[in-house]
Parts: C-alpha cells; structure tokens; sequence
C-alpha cells in the first residue's frame, strides 16, 4: 500500500495506469530504498561527524518518501545555523516549522531513531539512495520525452532528437563520480611530481603540443580544462591556424578531436587539411582545376594519413551550448564503446567560431549574449577536463588605428573573453595590409593572455596558397606524412593560381 507522499512521487511520475497491474511493486523496489533512507537519518541523528562526511553528496530530491525529505532538509538548516542534529534538537525545529505532524510525529521519529545502521556504511547507504533517485528521474525525464515526441510544435526530429539525448545525460551528470573536496596532504606528493617529471625531462610539453615549437615551449601545451581563444581580424587564417593545430595533434598522437564549424561546411575544411598536409594549393582542390601527377600523389599520400585519425565534424548552424555538449558526451560514449576502454575520449573540442555560438536565450545586448557563450566554453572545458579552442572575431577598431596589431582592447565588446580565456593568442599578417610588406609570408603570433605563464611574441611562416602555418624554415608539414614518392610537397610560387586563393582570406566575414 503506498501513502499519500508515494503516490505523489510515483503515481505521478512513473504512470502506473500505463503498466500491468504485476509491474507497480516491483516499481516501488526499483524507485525506493525505505530502509537505506531510514539509516541516513538516524546515523545523521546519532553520529556526530555524519553530516560532515554527506555534505554535497546527497540532497532532499534524492529521498523518495517525503517525510524523509522533510527530516533531512530540517537537519540541513539545523546544521547550517551549526546546531547538533540529535533527536530532540530535530524533533524541536519540526515543530517550530509545523511539519512534526507532516513527518508523522514522535512514534516515526522514534522509528528512525531506533533503525539499526553501521556508521562505517553510511556513504554505501547514500549509494543505494541515490540509485533509487536516478531511476525516478530517468522514469521521470522518458514522461518528458514522451510529451515532446508527441507534441513536437515547431521542432525538427534532430532538435528533439538533441533535446530527448540532453534530458537524459544530464540525469547522468547528477552522480557524484568526484570528490567535492580533496584535502591537501592527499595531494600535494601528485603536485611535487608533475614538478619533478618537468624538471627531468627537458622540453617536455605536460599538454597537448600546437606542432608550433615556440609556442609549446611557452605555453607548455594545451592543457586540459583552459580555454584557448584564437583571435584576429577576417582575412589573418583564424580558422586556418586552428585546423593546423588539429592536424598536428591529429597525426602526431592520435588522440580524437571534435571540431564545432559553424560558418564553413565539412568538405570545405576537409579540403583544407588536404591542402595544408597535401602541400597542394587549396584552390586547386577547391575547383579540381590544374593538378599534377606529382599533386595526385601527395593528394593520395595524405588521404591515407587522414584516415586514420579520429577528427569529429560538426557543422551545424545556430548551434547552442547545450547542443556541443549533449555531442561530446555522445562522442566519447561511442570512442568508449569502440574501444572499451573508459579513458578513450576527446582529447581536444575546436569552436569556429564564438560568436557565432546561439546563446541559450535573448539578451538585452550582445555583448551579455558573447558573455554567456565565452562563461559556457569555459565550463565545458572544466567539465569534460579537455582543452576547448575557440576561434573568435575582433572589432573592427583594430582597423581605425596606425599599428593595427591586435591587443586585449580589441576584445572589449565581445562579452568575457578577457575573464574566461586561460590563454588567448592573437594573429596579425602584415601583408594584409602592406601587399609589399617585407613580412610576406610571415604570421606573428601574439600572447595576448597566459593565465599560467608568461606571455610573448613568435613568429610563424605562413603559406597562403596552402592555407599552412608552420615553423620558420619548415618546407613541409610537421605532422609525419610519408610521400609515395619520396620527393618533398610541390611548392607553390607567389604568382602561381592568384585565382584559386581561399576565400578565408577575404574580408567578407562578418564582423561582431
């Protein structure tokens, strides 16, 4: 028989009408634990470091029965005023509350206090709780699932594809898998170490390695939970640089990428790794028009190269931060499930680019908008543990000034960049604006921010036609591409298919 508070918790969410009348006890078992709950509370009652060991780890939603809910949200207040939960101070402060009877009074009171429980398995007893409250939410969040299949309104199968996926994780993201603190003597002999490994090993890069040796070398790599911004003005190679960036890590490690394009579609960036680790202009792969044997080859060289990388492409418009996330969690369940191995994940996430990233709602200006979005990259980094990378636009104030090299101003009017960013690196071309500038060909890459060490300048050599940045003196692409016929990439020459350049290079992108 279940009370009032059950069938408001069960009738309601789990629709007894819709199963078999064998199915509702064996729903009750699976939706509650009356016992592991009843043990929280009177070892919570009775022992005095209790509440200190479950604080953070289990809230009010998670009992099922809601006089449980009642008792422990009064044991939370109690203890946040730093009173003692013992029974008399407990049954006081629901009576001062006017929920002693809703709780049912001093004879189920005594009934918890008298529930036999060991206090070393407390944290196994919010184990058990905790299960019972994830299955109620997934009974919960597949009701939900169902009102939006069936009243679909304006939404596509995809976004209630999306929507439908993203209900379900996040009821995975409520398991406490972690540590909400860690004490400093458990890890302070980890933190020594990390300092030690970088002392023995020489030029060891801790993060994930750009390709671009300067750059590891000053930024010690891409490192997990920072938020990379690569910013310049339209026309600097944005894009281009963060595919190169891709591409090393792709070939050098192997380790999976996913990349957000939200302006350009696949084939397009396809075609330009093609080109970059090809060595063949991306014009020509662009129009399929005036390519060499030699080009074919290195073409088939680097197809076979490419292959064997795990890189993700996402290539949807307006596309939210909910959306990037419910993609990542499906991506690493899939590199799980195909290798069996819990640690397979993403190594890196790449947005192109920030601003245009649909905020979750309308705000009463866009600065606030690029705000939300540049806060939400930030977190999507600390909760997936991965280094995000996210293109970003420039203003054009940049443009009304004599030295038109970027600077942390630039980024003023687009939201928190400056705050969130752990590293923002800027590009600036000067042949952009100089055709016979004596800097052709080169790309200066500028430290703008380094929240964990120092900033500076360095240099890049930039092939346009290849859409390829690469080290200073570097004639081929670092990644370790093995030609068919041994012969070094085609170069191309500065008057060669003047047509066929990309149109990254325009300054038609719009601007924010």
């Amino acid at each position: 028989m279940h009370s009032d508070s059950d069938d408001e918790i069960y009738g309601s969410r789990v629709g007894y009408d819709d199963v078999e009348d064998s199915q509702p006890v064996r729903l009750h078992e699976a939706l509650t634990n009356q016992d592991a709950e009843r043990a929280i509370l009177a070892c919570l009652m009775k022992e005095d470091s209790a509440w200190d060991r479950l604080t953070g780890l289990i809230h009010e939603a998670d009992f099922s029965d809601h006089k449980h809910r009642r008792i422990f949200a009064t044991m939370r207040l109690l203890a946040e005023q730093n009173k003692s939960l013992d029974p008399i101070s407990v049954s006081g402060a629901l009576r001062d509350s006017d929920l002693f009877g809703k709780v049912g009074g001093q004879n189920y009171l005594m009934e918890i206090e008298e529930t036999l429980f060991d206090k070393n398995r407390l944290l196994d007893y919010k184990e058990l709780v905790r299960a019972t409250a994830i299955r109620r939410e997934l009974v919960h969040v597949s009701q939900q699932i169902r009102l939006i299949a069936t009243h679909p309104q304006d939404r596509t199968v995809d976004e209630l594809l999306t929507e439908s996926e993203t209900k379900v994780l996040k009821v995975g993201e409520q398991r406490d898998d972690e540590e909400i603190v860690v004490r400093l003597n458990d890890r302070i002999d980890d933190a020594v170490g990390y300092v030690r490994t970088l002392a023995e090993h020489d030029g060891y890069i801790p993060g994930l390695e750009s390709g671009f040796e300067h750059l590891d070398k000053l930024t010690a790599g891409f490192r997990d939970n920072d938020l990379i911004i690569i910013a310049a003005r339209p026309g600097m190679g944005k894009t281009a640089l963060a595919l190169n960036i891709c591409t090393n890590i792709l070939l050098s490690s192997m380790k999976p990428i996913l990349f957000f394009s939200l302006e350009q579609d696949r084939e397009q960036l396809i075609r330009r790794m093609l080109s970059a680790v090809a060595g063949v202009s991306h014009g020509k792969l662009d129009q399929g028009r005036g390519l060499t044997t030699q080009d074919w080859q290195q073409l088939e060289s680097a197809r076979l190269s490419l292959s064997k990388v795990q890189f993700f492409i996402v290539d949807r418009p307006n596309i939210t931060l909910e959306d990037m996330m419910s993609q990542i969690r499906r991506i690493n369940r899939e590199l799980r499930d195909e290798s069996k191995e819990t640690n397979n994940r993403l190594s890196m996430v790449v947005v192109d680019y920030l601003q245009l990233v649909k905020p979750s709602r309308e705000r009463s200006s866009r600065v606030i908008e690029l705000g939300e979005v540049s806060r939400g990259l930030k977190a999507l980094a600390k909760e997936f543990k991965i280094p995000v990378v996210s293109v970003a636009q420039l203003n054009r104030n940049v443009e009304n000034r004599e030295n038109k090299r970027p600077r942390m101003a630039d980024l003023r009017d687009s939201g928190e960049i400056e705050q969130d960013a752990d590293l923002i690196l800027f590009i600036y071309r000067d042949e952009v604006y100089d055709e016979y500038s004596a800097q052709k060909g080169k790309a200066e890459i500028i430290i703008g921010k380094h929240r964990n060490g120092p900033r500076g300048d360095l240099t890049l050599d930039f092939q346009a036609k290849l859409m390829r940045f690469s080290n200073e003196g570097e004639t081929a692409f670092r990644a370790p591409v093995q030609y068919s016929n041994e012969d070094e990439p085609a170069k191309t020459t500065d008057d060669e298919d003047d047509d066929l350049i990309d149109d990254d290079l325009d300054d038609d992108e719009p601007s924010f």
